[in-house]
C-alpha cells in the first residue's frame, strides 16, 4: 500500500498579486516565493471570492461562493459548515492542522482540523459588527490610523507571525523524526496585512526605493458612485506623499517578512528530506489596494485588491508552468483533494487546478467575486473572463475594463455603445451564477438579523468598532 501524501499550504494576507518577483515586480525581494514559482504552477488570473477576510477564507475552506454560504462580512465567518476540505481529508484518514490565521468564528467549532495551533480567529467570537452596517455605511475613523502607525518597527502581528514561522517548522520536524505520512499542514501568516509596519531590516530593503501610486488620487474609474461611497466610509484623505511612500516601502518590507518567514519553513522541510514527498500551495486571500487611485486596504474589484498569487508545486513535478486560465480560491478546495489523492468529479464552477492547468489555457473560463461588506453601499460582483473584467453594482451603473489594452482599469468602457452586447453577456453570466438584486437583499436581511441581535443597528454604532484589524491571539 503506497504512504499517503503530505501537503503543506502557506497562505497570507491582503498579499496583491503583482507584488512578487515571479509575477513581475521589479523591486520587491521575495527570493524565496520565486524559488518556489520555478518548478510549479503560477496562475496568473487567480482571484479571491470575496476582498476581504473571513467571506474568503469561509470560501476557501468550503469551495463554495459568498452566496451560497452566507458568510457575507467580517461578522459572519465560516463554523463548520457546509464541510471543507479539512473534513473530507480527515475522515479519510489524514493528519489536517493548521497553524496560524483561520478567521473563522472560534477554535471550538469542528471546521475539520485535527488540531489548530495558535490559532487566530474573528475577535471575541463576534467579528466586525460596524461592517454589518451598510445604509448608509458608517464613516469608519479608526480608519485613518493606517496613515499614522507607519514606517519600521514591530507590531503584535509580526511577533504573532514569527510564532507560527516557528511553530511550523516544529512541526514539519516532529513529522519528520515519526516519519509521519498524509500530514496536511495549513500555515497561514498576518503579512503583510495592516498596520503598514515592517520589521526594520526588511523596511531598510526599500529605504533608497523611490516609491509612489501610480495614481495617487482617485481616477475616473475610481470615482464611480459605489466607490465613493466606500472611500467615504473608509477615510484614507490623511495620506500625503510622504507618508504614501513609507507605507508602501512597509508594504514591501512585510512582503519580504513574509517572503523569509516562508523561506525558513520550506528550508525546514527541505533538510526533513521530505520536499520531494510533499506538495506545497501558496496564496493569498485577497490583495491591497496600496493607494492606487487613492485607496488602501482590500474592498474593491481593481487588481491590487481582488488579484491574488496562486502557486502550486505537486511532487513529482519539476517544470515551470505558467497557466492564464481565470481561476478563483474556490477551485483550492478540489486541488487539495486531488493532491491528496482523492480528486472529486469535475463541477461547473470549480475544479481542480492541476486539471485546469493539464488543459491549454481556458480564456473562456469565469471567475467570480463578490462584496457585501464593509464600506458598500450595494452588493458588487466581479466577473472576469478573457482579458475582460466586468463589475456589477447593484443600483449603480457597471464597469468594464479591457485588462489587455488597459491593465490599470483607468477607462471603464461600460458605457460605450461599442460594448452593449458584451455588457449584456456578462449580465447573463453573472444571471447564470446568482441573482443579483435577490443576493443583494439575502446578505441585507442576514446583516440585519444579526444587528438586531446585538441590540440593533443604533446600539452597535454606539458600541463602535473597537479594531479595525483583528488582534493577534492573546492580545484582546
Amino acid at each position: 500500500m503506497s504512504k499517503r501524501p503530505n501537503i503543506l499550504i502557506l497562505m497570507s494576507d491582503e498579499h496583491a498579486r503583482r507584488v512578487m518577483g515571479a509575477y513581475g515586480d521589479p523591486i520587491v525581494k521575495t527570493p524565496h516565493l520565486d524559488q518556489l514559482a520555478k518548478g510549479s504552477i503560477v496562475f496568473d488570473a487567480a482571484y479571491t471570492p470575496s476582498p476581504i477576510c473571513v467571506p474568503a477564507r469561509a470560501a476557501l475552506a468550503t469551495g463554495k461562493d459568498i452566496h451560497e454560504i452566507g458568510c457575507w462580512d467580517n461578522a459572519h465567518p465560516y463554523e463548520g459548515t457546509p464541510e471543507s476540505w479539512a473534513h473530507i481529508l480527515r475522515d479519510k484518514g489524514f493528519t489536517v492542522e493548521s497553524i496560524g490565521k483561520l478567521h473563522y468564528r472560534d477554535e471550538l467549532k469542528d471546521t475539520g482540523f485535527s488540531k489548530q495551533h495558535i490559532p487566530m480567529h474573528v475577535a471575541d467570537g463576534i467579528g466586525d459588527l460596524t461592517g454589518s452596517f451598510r445604509s448608509p455605511p458608517p464613516h469608519r475613523k479608526g480608519s485613518r490610523t493606517l496613515a499614522e502607525n507607519l514606517g519600521p518597527g514591530e507590531t503584535s502581528y509580526t511577533h504573532y507571525d514569527r510564532a507560527v514561522r516557528d511553530a511550523a517548522i516544529a512541526r514539519l520536524d516532529r513529522a519528520a523524526a515519526a516519519n509521519e505520512h498524509g500530514l496536511v499542514l495549513l500555515v497561514s501568516f498576518v503579512a503583510p496585512h495592516f498596520p503598514l509596519i515592517a520589521p526594520e531590516p526588511f523596511f531598510d530593503l526599500y529605504a533608497n526605493t523611490p516609491m509612489a501610486p501610480r495614481d495617487a488620487r482617485p481616477t475616473d474609474a475610481a470615482q464611480h458612485p459605489w466607490l465613493k461611497a466606500l472611500r467615504a466610509s473608509y477615510d484614507y484623505d490623511n495620506f500625503d506623499d510622504t507618508r504614501r511612500e513609507i507605507a508602501l516601502r512597509s508594504y514591501y518590507g512585510l512582503v519580504s517578512f513574509l517572503d523569509d518567514n516562508i523561506g525558513q519553513v520550506l528550508r525546514a522541510l527541505a533538510e526533513t528530506g521530505r520536499s520531494e514527498t510533499t506538495s506545497v500551495i501558496y496564496m493569498s486571500d485577497h490583495g491591497d489596494n496600496l493607494g492606487e487611485r487613492g485607496m488602501w486596504g482590500k474592498s474593491t474589484f481593481f487588481e491590487e485588491s481582488c488579484g491574488v498569487p496562486l502557486i502550486v508545486r505537486q511532487t513529482g513535478k519539476t517544470n515551470s508552468q505558467r497557466c492564464k486560465t481565470p481561476v478563483s480560491l474556490t477551485d483550492v478546495f478540489p486541488t487539495i483533494l486531488d493532491l491528496a489523492g482523492h480528486p472529486e468529479p469535475a463541477q461547473l464552477h470549480r475544479r481542480s487546478l492541476l486539471q485546469i492547468a493539464r488543459q491549454p489555457n481556458d480564456p473562456d473560463r469565469v471567475a467570480l467575486s463578490q462584496y457585501h461588506a464593509a464600506g458598500s453601499p450595494s452588493a458588487a460582483y466581479m466577473l472576469r473572463q478573457h482579458h475582460w473584467k466586468y463589475v456589477h453594482y447593484e443600483q449603480f451603473d457597471p464597469q468594464l475594463f479591457d485588462l489587455g489594452a488597459d491593465p490599470f482599469e483607468r477607462e471603464n468602457l461600460a458605457g460605450l455603445p461599442s460594448q452593449r452586447l458584451r455588457v449584456g453577456e456578462f449580465e447573463r453570466l453573472l444571471s447564470a451564477r446568482l441573482d443579483p438584486k435577490k443576493t443583494d437583499q439575502k446578505a441585507r436581511n442576514a446583516q440585519h438579523e444579526l444587528l438586531a441581535a446585538f441590540g440593533g443597528a443604533n446600539a452597535v454604532l454606539q458600541r463602535g468598532s473597537k479594531f479595525i484589524a483583528t488582534p493577534a491571539p492573546r492580545e484582546h
